[in-house]
């Protein structure tokens, strides 16, 4: 078995802290070794309307509207730029991108929030990337929180660097297996999220990927309060739970049963703890997960990829 993300053999050693991954020896991410049959349960995907809904769903929407603001300034150049959501979900990010002045498309592979997507946003909306028009180039490709359901990212970057414009914007997010939060709870750890994320690695991995395929990472964003807290609290649930991320599910489906009413107490008197948790593995670098704003540089292949000091964070960044 290699490595997703540098072809590096996976060792086959048994290692208790990741019961089910196998670890590379050369980057340091694990990938998963265990798999289940139904890896997106209905209640996955939250309502028939949206992923999550209340308090929850305004927030996404809020960090939504953050990135597309920030995509918005970096693309002030082109009329109505043309941008592609790779893993759309139910289409909440790319109505922000609409309401900013993009043309949208995307694609999302599971039925369910295709439809979601399609509903909101009124146009179609593809079951397989690039699927609609095989051929157009775009201004902006993003991909939120996928690169680590791929079981070949690489290959999903490079065909997206196969449908950027001249100096487009590839976007993408995912988890920091560096982060304080993966070390301190291991395999409890919510953005673990077995079996669904078939790989977790670090930071400096994900940009020797981009790097390896040409591309020259320009602005990266730790996503501090949006995935941080969320992570220490559920993470530390998962402890003492028979029921691995329950809130994160609670979050999606409501809290109807007294046990999730409880829940929701004890979540929220952990949350300031929480934030600041966040807060400081953020400084330090470690955050939970983070975003990476590339171009594609043809003869970038000789240059090293940033350090965590050198990039910009969500507590910090103007344009948020």
């Amino acid at each position: 078995m290699l490595c997703p993300l540098c072809n590096e053999i996976l060792s086959k050693a048994e290692r208790r802290r990741w019961p089910h991954h196998r670890r590379c020896p050369r980057c340091g991410t694990e990938a998963l070794v265990s798999t289940e049959a139904n890896a997106y349960p209905e209640d996955y995907f939250g309502s028939t309307t949206s992923k999550f809904s209340g308090l929850a769903g305004s927030a996404r929407r809020f960090w939504h509207a953050g990135r597309a603001k920030r995509l918005a300034a970096l693309t002030a150049a082109a009329r109505e730029p043309a941008i592609y959501d790779i893993g759309c979900g139910d289409g909440e990010f790319l109505l922000a991108c609409r309401e900013r002045g993009f043309e949208v498309h995307g694609c999302e592979p599971v039925d369910r929030p295709r439809q979601q997507a399609i509903q909101r946003l009124g146009c179609e909306i593809d079951a397989a990337a690039f699927q609609g028009a095989s051929s157009r180039r775009y201004d902006v490709i993003t991909a939120w929180q996928v690169v680590e359901h791929a079981a070949n990212p690489a290959a999903l970057i490079e065909e997206a660097r196969d449908h950027l414009a001249p100096n487009g914007i590839l976007a993408i997010s995912t988890v920091n297996l560096d982060s304080f939060q993966a070390r301190a709870f291991g395999p409890e750890w919510l953005h673990l999220d077995p079996p669904r994320h078939l790989w977790v690695g670090s930071r400096r991995a994900v940009e020797k990927l981009l790097l390896g395929r040409q591309f020259e990472v320009f602005l990266g964003v730790w996503n501090h309060l949006e995935f941080g807290p969320i992570g220490y609290v559920d993470s530390f649930i998962n402890l003492f739970d028979s029921r691995r991320d329950r809130l994160l599910n609670c979050l999606k489906n409501g809290f109807p049963r007294a046990a999730d009413k409880c829940l929701w107490l004890a979540s929220a008197a952990l949350t300031p703890i929480a934030m600041m948790l966040s807060a400081a593995e953020t400084a330090c670098g470690a955050g939970a997960t983070f975003e990476l704003y590339s171009r594609h540089t043809p003869d970038v292949a000789s240059r090293l990829p940033l350090r965590g000091a050198d990039v910009a964070s969500t507590t910090t960044d103007p344009r948020r």
